[in-house]
């Protein structure tokens, strides 16, 4: 390490121990839990492909894999 480099290394730690400071100062919500391991998903609505309204509850009974994600068009 250089002698140039030491006020940029301390600033980078500095600005570490202030953001760390300030992220457990913070009032943060708990996630909350829809539903316990092994119990029934809450019903919820979306759209499909075709606009056509989905019903999660439509598919009780049957295995159902969700994957949420965002497009980026």
């Amino acid at each position: 390490m250089t002698r140039k480099s030491v006020p940029y290394v301390v600033a980078a730690v500095f600005a570490l121990v202030a953001l760390s400071l300030f992220a457990q100062k913070m009032n943060l919500p708990k996630p909350q839990i829809a539903s316990a391991a092994g119990q029934p998903a809450p019903d919820f609505t979306l759209n499909d492909q075709d606009g056509k309204p989905f019903h999660l509850a439509d598919m009780r009974g049957s295995g159902v894999v969700l994957i949420f994600y965002r497009g980026y068009w």
